[in-house]
């Protein structure tokens, strides 16, 4: 009875990190890419995720702590884990929308007849 009533909280708990760093994720986006897109156009791929990483770090903690402070339930200990993972599901959607990575074709490209 007791590890069923450990494992129903358990899930309930993980639910609601899940949603926080959903949460999380979408309201620093928009500034992270902000905050980056003029620096990681001459990066390499690799570089700017390392980048992007680094400089969301800030952005996403802050939007934790506030996540976290509007949730009844959410513990603070929580922190670490939903920035963590919030900055991982932001790197993607950063580089994405910078156009990092994505082959960029020449404007006049002409070919000899």
């Amino acid at each position: 009875m007791i590890k069923a009533l450990t494992k129903l909280f358990g899930a309930a708990s993980s639910s609601r990190r899940d949603a926080l760093t959903r949460q999380v994720a979408e309201l620093s986006v928009e500034s992270v890419c902000q905050l980056v897109a003029e620096q990681v156009e001459c990066m390499s791929l690799s570089e700017a995720r390392g980048y992007v990483r680094a400089r969301a770090a800030r952005i996403v903690r802050k939007q934790t702590r506030m996540a976290i402070g509007r949730h009844l339930g959410a513990d603070l200990a929580w922190t670490d884990t939903i920035a963590r993972t919030a900055i991982e599901r932001i790197v993607p959607l950063v580089l994405r929308q910078t156009g990092v990575g994505v082959p960029k074709i020449p404007a006049a490209v002409r070919v000899a007849a």
